[in-house]
């Protein structure tokens, strides 16, 4: 982690250096301040999802957020060689003081772009899938949810013609990262996407297609154990360069030619190394006269059901609309139907047939058992919830022998429905959701869920006025009326 920052910095000071004060030029400042307040002492969900883990669980909570910002234009055109070059960076630090009290820095990043490629080192704010960028209920692996993760980036941010003038383009990143220390110590994240479109910008129907895969992988146990399958002591998890070729590639190799394994967990002995976890995603753009449509699809891998097409019923489905040179009125609709009550079926891995074997227990995992969060908080979908989260009316049991981070509702049937627009002064959105929870293969319930948001920013000249409203009603969560109430300036 210290390498990443001083990395950073001698990055900075060394462009600094080469070009004077153009570096320091046209960066943007941001500053809100405002209150979080419910009728129950936690925060709705609808108002603490998808915050880059900034909101907090419970409250009263008074927060201030402060900013800056030196952006460039990201889009490359060969035409354009002034385009050609361009740094950035960002800080953002987050105050929350009350019933939680915190001091965030959801980003902290430098990044430099040379043609179609950008480098960066740091924490961004980031959304790894194909999805409605603004009324989205989350992207399912990586949707905003928790604070961002430290990593260094290489990538084509924007989507970059390889064939045809446009005909065939391409957007992709490839990135080594960080994760908080938990259960387990000083481990990494491999993280990478490629996505492909097919159809020049100006063509009226385009089809895009790609992939998602991320991994939790190295470090150590706090507490060395004896591996159940194995027999042996395990005190580290493999970080070499060999295991670190089989992450990227995903082969499962982590058994010897004789058959026996390695210095690891059984389970990975005999499977991959690390935790891998994913999407396959296809969409197809329309570009109507009046409005684009966007439909988009998300498969779920995560432990070898979607291969034999187990989970096939598994994902995330959606459809948005958005509106050309609109004025006044409603600017983009979203639907969206996320399924992940599948998981491959109800029999896992003491199924002997492959194509049988379920229970893929989506973003949990045996060795990494702080699952797929960051500093406490659900990297992807929101509607996967961890047990201290949920209404502990709802669960009869005793969880104690689970981690605290442990994603104790990960079978979902959820629809969410959203609007967005804008009048001369005002911008709006609406948010309703419903939920059918079924918990998870492990600890099993069955209840039903409704969230409803309503957020309304109102323009001043010389600042802005940001309020959000929103209820949950059902047996997931407690009943909750809460709300948010700030002022923003940006200058």
């Amino acid at each position: 982690m210290q390498f990443l920052y001083k990395t950073t910095l001698l990055l900075v000071c060394a462009v600094s250096c080469t070009f004077g004060q153009g570096v320091f030029k046209d960066i943007k400042y941001r500053v809100e301040g405002g209150a979080y307040l419910s009728n129950s002492g936690q925060t709705p969900f609808l108002i603490r999802s998808n915050q880059y883990g900034t909101v907090p669980l419970d409250n009263p909570i008074f927060s201030v957020k402060a900013g800056l910002y030196k952006e460039y234009d990201s889009t490359y055109n060969k035409q354009k060689l002034l385009n050609k070059f361009g740094i950035g960076y960002g800080i953002n630090a987050v105050v929350n003081a009350g019933k939680t009290n915190q001091v965030l820095l959801p980003e902290g990043y430098f990044k430099v772009r040379y043609g179609a490629f950008e480098f960066y080192a740091g924490r961004r704010r980031e959304v790894v899938g194909i999805v409605d960028s603004t009324l989205t209920s989350g992207s399912y692996i990586w949707s905003g949810n928790a604070l961002p993760i430290p990593k260094i980036q290489i990538s084509i941010p924007n989507f970059t013609s390889i064939l045809g003038k446009g005909l065939l383009s391409i957007k992709g990143a490839y990135s080594h990262g960080w994760f908080d220390n938990g259960l387990v110590e000083n481990f990494y994240l491999h993280q990478k996407y490629l996505y492909a479109r097919i159809g020049r910008p100006n063509w009226k129907v385009k089809i895009m297609a790609g992939f998602n895969h991320q991994v939790q992988w190295g470090g150590k146990p706090v507490k060395p154990y004896t591996d159940l399958t194995t027999g042996m002591v395990i005190s580290h998890f493999l970080s070499d360069f060999s295991t670190y070729l089989k992450v990227v590639s995903g082969v499962s190799l982590n058994v010897t030619d004789d058959g026996s394994q390695i210095l690891n967990p059984g389970n990975e002995a005999m499977n991959r190394a690390g935790n891998h976890l994913g999407t396959i995603d296809i969409a197809t753009e329309i570009n109507f006269k009046k409005f684009n449509l966007l439909i988009y699809r998300q498969s779920i891998y995560d432990d070898g059901s979607l291969y034999y097409m187990n989970n096939i019923t598994d994902g995330l489905f959606g459809v948005s609309v958005k509106r050309k040179a609109v004025k006044d009125g409603i600017t983009g609709i979203c639907f969206e139907y996320l399924d992940t009550r599948s998981q491959g079926g109800a029999t896992g891995s003491e199924n002997t047939i492959p194509q049988l074997r379920g229970q893929d227990n989506y973003f949990n995992n045996e060795v990494y058992a702080d699952s797929w969060t960051y500093k406490g908080v659900v990297i992807g979908t929101p509607f996967f919830l961890q047990r201290n989260v949920i209404d502990s009316r709802l669960i009869k049991r005793n969880l104690e022998k689970f981690s605290p981070n442990y994603i104790i509702n990960n079978r979902v049937q959820a629809f969410l429905i959203a609007l967005e627009g804008k009048t001369k002064n005002v911008e709006f959105a609406t948010k309703l959701v419903y939920s059918h929870n079924l918990g998870s293969f492990v600890v099993p319930f069955d209840a039903m869920q409704f969230s409803f948001l309503s957020r309304i920013k109102y323009n001043l000249p010389k600042f802005s006025l940001v309020s959000n409203i929103s209820f949950d009603e059902g047996k997931v969560l407690q009943t909750t009326l809460g709300a948010y109430l700030g002022v923003q300036k940006t200058f």
